[in-house]
């Protein structure tokens, strides 16, 4: 072959080298990534602005019954939000699978047999109708950004089968994701509506944001989707040194014929080592995502079955190789991680609670792990300039200076509380030399009575480190004392934990830090050692200490048992607090409807014909609608026009014009009664006789009525009137004088009868204002500083002779800016005017109690203190 032949071949070749398409595992990983970002960012917003919606909107409510719906929306969100966030996730996963794993895109999961259009129930249809609109919406908005982006991602997947399907991040597949994450709650109609509306505000608006960056991430990597690959391997400009081959040769193989990845030169892009005949198989889609952890996933192994060792080239992207050996070797490739675990507190479907639990930190923004709020590697470097180096430095054996970690370990067992110890008489106090101290006396104790060596730096510091943390707990006052006093009796189970788990430190779902953070939870209204919450919590706690040796199972069984016993204490509450609310609701309704009554009765006769009518049929038309729909309304106001005219009708008359007067409007005043009273749910004939009561009522006052032509005189109504109605009533089978006032619920409506004396006493003096008292109640609730809201704990002051409380804000009633608090038992205890809470919180009285991960804000602490 010439010379010129020579060249030309060259050229070909290395025309074609540079045409070699890249497996880019990298860009796919990238891609991932800024997916992870995005949801983890927009899904917390979708849940926050709906709870500061809902908590506004409660607060402009027109009446009681729709601010009732409204915090019963909010209190269902904040319930759900993590479980409807990871099914979320795990059905979007679904359909970012890899392409290699999946023929074709997954159907959307179907919770029902479909029906036909005629059999659809109204509130699925509102479902249909609402995503079909949104989704659409989106996908308009995004049009041109959706293909482009389908076109570079089906070229992608061409010459690597890791990227998902093209069509997986359409709108309609974000929203049946929704839709399936909210089927698996049990949220009222409204509530998931209201998800949608602000998952389209937080989420679908905001995707041409997230188009635009994964477009562009993919032109940065010379995937473009103007270029024509029907016919040609495209051109992807590359500055590595590509080998020889020809445009149509298959990728350079081994000698078992299995595709080779690129070598990676130094300052260019990674290697990939080929597994299987293919490139190495993608993470998924949420394995960024803390605690997320794919189903029969398993970690890359080597020839032995030895996990891998994570390597870097020289200006390239990790990757994994066998420990002690290269990048190459022939090993198994690196699965590609699930989606999820780069959001904070996800886990894969299926994930196993016991056992070891990996690390796994919160992810920022730039793919960035956090622990307690600080960087991975920040808090790992400040931890191990604190201890003087790494647990790789302790020999597992011992040596000639040092005690070896089993005997450090046995000793430490050996000071965990006995069986018998009153877990109540735990000092607050974590005394980290007495600890040190006590496990050299164990150990010298066991070796014979003398002690020859001394415990291993990095165990004393890493004692040292852990009282720092626990101090940090100590000075928390969203703690109780009680509580206190069980967390304390952990110190040496965290010790050890911390000392066999290398990655205590960075591990946020370490299952001895959720446990930690679970005591602190659960017991966040108990104040005494008697109470049943805190005896429970003593009984698992105790059995720790018994049961763990070295295994972190038993954390994690520990765990387990606390979240059985948790959930069973707030079912618990819950249903009592809904019983608690309830009653404070009627409560109020009561004095809002006798107050209103009082005023129009106060100094008035009240015949025996029409007390069944004013003192328990009308206080039971009022009771109920100010239940459902407040008194901020024309129909109240008509409600209460209607019983003052009853009452003044029919009082005694003193003139002829008063009796002509009865004698032209008495039938329209029956009229307008017999008129509200239809929508009463009371039996008919009760209000049919009280209708007659009503009309023999006038007819007695007409017709017994003897006046002096234009001459007014004064006829006492027992002489006259209230006689003659007496005799009527018995006659016609009036019922007898309402009882002692009482308030209770019906199957269908609210009974509330009303005692004449109580009725007829002054009512309460209302300060003079210019502003209604609607409009006083809202500035009052307007004071009230962020954070207080329903679900909240406090501690509230509770006089000056009495401690102050650990209670719940249950319920906010609106209507008269008051605040009703429950015990963590869900029992009332105390109400508070809005206004008298606000300033007591002004004052440092009473204040909002932070509820936040009790170790990770330690843990942030003892780093402070370490740096300073």
């Amino acid at each position: 072959m010439s010379d010129t032949e020579t060249d030309k071949s060259g050229e070909q070749a290395g025309e074609s080298a540079s045409q070699q398409p890249r497996y880019y595992i990298e860009l796919i990983e990238e891609l991932l990534r800024e997916l992870e970002v995005f949801f983890s960012a927009r899904l917390d917003d979708v849940f926050k602005q709906a709870d500061d919606h809902l908590f506004h909107a409660a607060d402009q409510a027109p009446n009681i019954a729709e601010q009732n719906r409204l915090f019963e929306s909010m209190s269902a969100l904040r319930r759900d939000k993590t479980n409807i966030q990871q099914a979320y996730v795990d059905e979007l996963g679904r359909y970012l699978q890899p392409i290699s794993e999946l023929d074709k895109l997954p159907a959307k999961k179907e919770q029902k047999k479909e029906l036909s259009l005629g059999l659809v129930e109204e509130r699925e249809m509102d479902e249909m109708v609402m995503l079909t609109s949104i989704s659409s919406k989106a996908a308009s908005d995004s049009a041109e950004a959706i293909s482009d982006l389908k076109k570079r991602l089906k070229e992608l997947s061409q010459y690597n089968d890791h990227v998902f399907h093209a069509e997986a991040l359409e709108p309609r597949r974000l929203c049946d994701a929704m839709h399936f994450a909210l089927s698996k709650t049990d949220m009222t109609d409204s509530s998931r509506l209201f998800v949608y509306r602000f998952f389209n505000d937080a989420v679908l608006k905001h995707l041409p944001t997230l188009y635009s960056a994964l477009n562009n991430l993919l032109i940065n990597h010379g995937i473009l989707p103007e270029i024509d690959y029907s016919s040609y391997v495209p051109h992807y400009s590359s500055e590595e040194t590509q080998s020889p081959q020809s445009q149509n040769e298959m990728p350079p193989q081994d000698q078992a014929g299995a595709p080779m990845g690129q070598h990676g030169q130094p300052g260019g892009s990674p290697y990939y080592a080929a597994s299987g005949g293919s490139a190495a198989p993608r993470r998924s889609f949420g394995s960024g995502m803390p605690g997320y952890q794919a189903q029969n996933e398993m970690p890359p192994q080597g020839e032995a079955g030895a996990p891998m060792e994570q390597q870097r080239q020289p200006g390239g992207s990790p990757q994994y190789a066998q420990a002690g050996g290269s990048a190459m070797g022939g090993a198994a490739a690196t699965p590609r991680r699930p989606f999820g675990s780069g959001i904070p507190g996800y886990q894969a479907p299926h994930q196993a609670t016991s056992g070891s639990v990996g690390s796994a930190a919160a992810t920022g923004p730039a793919g960035q792990a956090y622990s307690a709020g600080v960087p991975v590697g920040k808090v790992r470097q400040s931890i191990e300039n604190f201890v003087g180096g790494s647990y790789a430095d302790v020999v597992a054996g011992g040596d000639d200076r040092f005690y070896s970690q089993s005997q450090v370990m046995s000793a430490l067992t050996h000071l965990q509380a006995p069986v018998h110890e009153d877990l109540r008489q735990t000092p607050l106090v974590f005394d980290a030399e007495q600890i040190k101290k006590a496990v050299l006396s164990s150990i010298g104790e066991a070796e014979g009575g003398a002690v020859t060596k001394s415990v291993h730096q990095v165990s004393e510091k890493t004692i040292d480190f852990i009282k720092l943390i626990f101090d940090g707990i100590i000075e928390e006052d969203s703690i109780t004392d009680e509580i206190k006093t069980l967390l304390l009796s952990l110190q040496i189970p965290v010790i050890k934990a911390a000392m066999l788990d290398a990655e205590f430190f960075v591990d946020d779902q370490h299952p001895a830090r959720q446990l930690l953070d679970k005591i602190a939870e659960a017991g966040v209204g108990v104040t005494e050692h008697t109470d049943p919450v805190y005896i429970d919590i003593e009984k698992i706690v105790r059995k720790l200490l018994n049961d763990y040796n070295e295994d972190v199972v038993a954390f994690s069984l520990a765990l387990e048992e606390l979240n059985a016993l948790t959930e069973e204490i707030y079912r618990k509450a819950r249903v009592t607090e809904l019983a608690s609310q309830k009653a404070v609701k009627m409560a109020h309704a009561k004095n809002v409807v006798l107050q209103e009554i009082r005023k129009v009765t106060l100094g008035k006769e009240l015949p025996l014909g029409v007390r069944t009518l004013v003192l328990k049929i009308w206080p039971s038309m009022m009771f109920n609608h100010y239940l459902k729909q407040g008194k901020g309304n024309d129909e109240w106001v008509e409600l209460l026009m209607i019983l003052q005219k009853i009452i003044e009708s029919v009082q005694p008359i003193s003139s002829l014009q008063a009796l002509e007067e009865l004698g032209l409007t008495h039938q329209d005043i029956i009229e307008a009664t017999r008129s509200k009273l239809k929508g009463c749910k009371k039996k008919q004939a009760v209000l049919d006789q009280a209708l007659a009561d009503l009309q023999v009522t006038y007819d007695d006052l007409m017709s017994n009525t003897d006046l002096p032509d234009e001459e007014a005189i004064e006829t006492p109504v027992e002489a006259s009137g209230v006689a003659q109605a007496e005799s009527s009533a018995e006659q016609s089978g009036s019922v007898e004088e309402a009882p002692e006032s009482t308030a209770a619920l019906g199957a269908d409506d609210a009974e509330l009868e009303i005692d004449q004396a109580e009725a007829q006493q002054a009512p309460e003096q209302e300060e003079e204002s210019e502003l209604t008292p609607e409009q006083v109640a809202r500035q009052k609730i307007s004071r009230l500083p962020s954070g207080v809201s329903p679900g909240a704990w406090f501690i509230v002051y509770n006089g000056e002779d009495k401690p102050v409380r650990r209670l719940k804000l249950a319920v906010i009633m609106m209507q008269e800016a008051v605040l009703v608090f429950v015990d963590h038992l869900g029992n009332v205890v105390i109400e508070k005017d809005a206004e008298i809470f606000v300033d007591e919180i002004e004052k440092g009285l009473s204040g909002l109690i932070m509820q936040h991960s009790v170790f990770d804000h330690a843990l942030s602490s003892a780093l402070q203190s370490i740096e300073r």
